[in-house]
């Protein structure tokens, strides 16, 4: 479950991470604040105007920060549909999104991504997040596991995209340290654990055939990494 958290948590943008940890951090200061002060009900009124003046301070310059990222961000576009910059008006036009004229997943980066419709900035950056935890797609439903993607964004996108599946990038598994392995999002640390400590006992993995028959890891796992693993 914490291994769940910490990637859903790394794949939120930047500006909502920072919200996210500032609001704990409110949080428990004003828990704090309400257990320790209620003694002194005289200066209460005047501590917690204190408090919510610095809080809201805080939460100024945070948006303040968002906004002029915001603005960056575009002025970028607007550059690029203007015509400055490498995504100049004409490409921008040809790369129209279509059936006829599908965007590999596997190669595209979040500008790429903004067209689809239902994938704004916040998703596209997501799915760039995602693909790279995964090592790329193998299928279009797997953007139904980047967190907030619904399943009826992706049956909207489903036939404006494809999979060029050799870009995938497999994980060596004989020589794939522990941590390496337990980064894949399909590898949780009880599999991690079972791999490893199947591999310096046999001395290679050579096949998933092997693994299936020795039952190392459950089928669900299996069926879903197998196509993520190196067996040379």
């Amino acid at each position: 479950m914490s291994n769940r958290l910490n990637r859903e948590f790394y794949l939120l943008p930047r500006g909502e991470q920072r919200g996210l940890i500032l609001l704990s951090l409110l949080l428990v200061l004003s828990l704090i604040f309400r257990i320790t002060v209620p003694r002194f009900t005289d200066r209460e009124t005047e501590g917690m105007e204190v408090f919510e003046k610095e809080a809201r301070l805080i939460m100024e310059s945070l948006a303040r920060a968002d906004s002029l990222q915001g603005v960056k961000s575009d002025s970028g576009r607007r550059k690029a549909r203007a015509g400055s910059g490498p995504y100049s008006r004409s490409v921008y036009q040809t790369n129209v999104i279509t059936k006829a004229n599908p965007l590999d997943i596997n190669r595209a980066d979040s500008v790429q991504l903004l067209p689809l419709p239902g994938i704004g900035p916040v998703y596209a950056g997501r799915i760039i997040k995602y693909r790279n935890l995964l090592g790329g797609f193998i299928a279009v439903d797997q953007l139904g596991e980047v967190y907030g993607i619904s399943a009826e964004t992706i049956q909207r996108v489903r036939n404006m995209l494809y999979i060029d599946s050799t870009l995938v990038r497999k994980i060596p598994l004989n020589s794939a340290s522990f941590r390496e392995l337990l980064r894949h999002p399909y590898l949780e640390y009880e599999d991690v654990k079972a791999l490893v400590e199947y591999r310096d006992f046999k001395g290679n993995i050579n096949s998933l055939m092997e693994l299936r028959k020795d039952q190392i890891l459950p089928d669900s796992s299996l069926n879903k990494i197998e196509a993520y693993l190196d067996y040379r």
